[in-house]
């Protein structure tokens, strides 16, 4: 049975006190990479274009724009705002939507976030009339979460409500089917988490979702265990944004993958993030050093200011204590024995925990105990978790689905392919 006792909430201090590492880091990103971006030679895909940090500034500053009673927020807010204008509406970003009409909207997201925020430019807007009226405007060929993402930020720059061209463009999207939590890619996992971006307005709006809330939250509860696995704390925070964007309360799974990252964050200053090489780092020196750390680590440092930016909205901060229905102790037991307790950041903090919120994270920890066997093919082993799940009937998750799915076409594969 659930716990009926009242949930004591995260510290709203704490919360803010990240949320305000975050805005500082964000005025050292625009100072570091707004006017040129970022080029790494040595692994170009860390390389991005000077309208991706401002971008990412701009929608981090609109998030933690719903907490601006917070006067530490507000004055953050305010001169993070400042810096965007001149990079916002820049010559250079006004003649690249000239050039390029169909990426106008794209390239405008920081001017319309601004505006939101009061900081009005008639002439800009104007100017963006101009290139949307062009007759090649949609000549891009985008996926369905881009497309949601262009009709979100017209939305928010005309004020009006979401019309059946953006759910056409739901119902295509990867929130409207089951997403391949064990073989999909990290592009998919960020799919999923931008469309909720996008529905929910960043959670200042009530979402309508093309399958029941359920379902979602299911989804990205079996997709946290795979982000801790692979300590993925960038995605893992973008996953756990899933609940207070919904507004609903934080899961037991949710709520322990935030103690997670709030101690990692402690442990290293910064919530680190996975591209960020540490022997890379270490070979480095002065500026060229500074400049990796923070091109490879500000996005994870984001996310957790949006994180708690968004928790810090009345009701929807974790709670202090993990609570949930309880489960077999014998099972939970097997479990804690099976797990590969040598990757990941997860151990110190389940160990902390009471037996009473161990036993409450049982889904959570046969998720991440199926996610470690298929990810060691060590597929007897997942068969053999699964079946005593269901025995227990704990085997309800989309993650044990998907590995039962996997070790039946496994079989079905033994038979043709000897």
């Amino acid at each position: 049975m659930n716990d009926p006792t009242p949930q004591a909430a995260w510290d709203a201090v704490d919360l803010e006190s990240r949320l305000c590492r975050a805005l500082d880091l964000a005025k050292r990103v625009l100072a570091s990479f707004a006017a040129d971006g970022y080029v790494d030679s040595e692994a170009p895909a860390n390389s991005f274009h000077p309208e991706k940090p401002v971008a990412e500034t701009a929608m981090l500053i609109y998030a933690a724009s719903s907490v601006r009673h917070l006067r530490s927020i507000a004055t953050r807010v305010a001169e993070i705002a400042e810096l965007l204008v001149p990079h916002a509406r820049s010559a250079q970003t006004l003649l690249s939507m000239a050039l390029h009409p169909a990426l106008c909207l794209d390239l405008a997201v920081p001017h319309i976030l601004l505006s939101k925020l009061g900081f009005i430019d008639p002439r800009v807007d104007d100017f963006l009339r101009c290139c949307l009226a062009s007759q090649v405007r949609n000549g891009r060929e985008r996926p369905a979460f881009g497309s949601l993402e262009e009709q979100w930020i017209e939305g928010r720059w005309t004020d009006t409500e979401p019309g059946p061209t953006w759910y056409r463009h739901l119902h295509n999207s990867i929130l409207s089917r089951p997403l391949d939590i064990l073989g999909g890619s990290r592009d998919d996992g960020y799919a999923f988490t931008h469309v909720l971006m996008y529905v929910t307005d960043f959670g200042f709006r009530p979402a309508s979702l093309p399958r029941d809330r359920s379902v979602i939250l299911d989804e990205a509860s079996s997709l946290l265990a795979k982000t801790l696995d692979d300590e993925d704390y960038d995605l893992a925070g973008e996953v756990l944004l899933t609940w207070p964007f919904l507004g609903v309360p934080w899961s037991a799974a949710a709520a322990f993958g935030f103690r997670i990252l709030a101690s990692v964050e402690d442990h290293a200053g910064l919530l680190p993030g996975g591209t960020t090489k540490l022997d890379r780092l270490n070979k480095l020196q002065g500026k060229e050093k500074e400049r990796y750390a923070l091109a490879t680590a500000y996005h994870t440092v984001y996310v957790m200011g949006f994180l708690c930016g968004t928790s810090l909205r009345i009701g929807r901060a974790p709670p202090t204590r993990i609570t949930g229905p309880r489960f077999a102790k014998d099972f939970v037991d097997r479990l804690l024995t099976n797990l590969d307790w040598s990757r990941g950041h997860w151990q110190p903090q389940l160990m902390e925990l009471t037996e009473a919120e161990r036993n409450a994270l049982c889904p959570l920890l046969l998720d991440l105990a199926l996610v470690q066997k298929c990810r060691l093919h060590d597929y007897q082993a997942a068969k053999d978790l699964l079946m005593a799940a269901y025995q227990c009937g704990v085997a309800r998750s989309p993650l044990c689905a998907q590995s039962a799915e996997l070790l039946e076409r496994l079989a079905a594969y033994s038979r043709i392919g000897s």
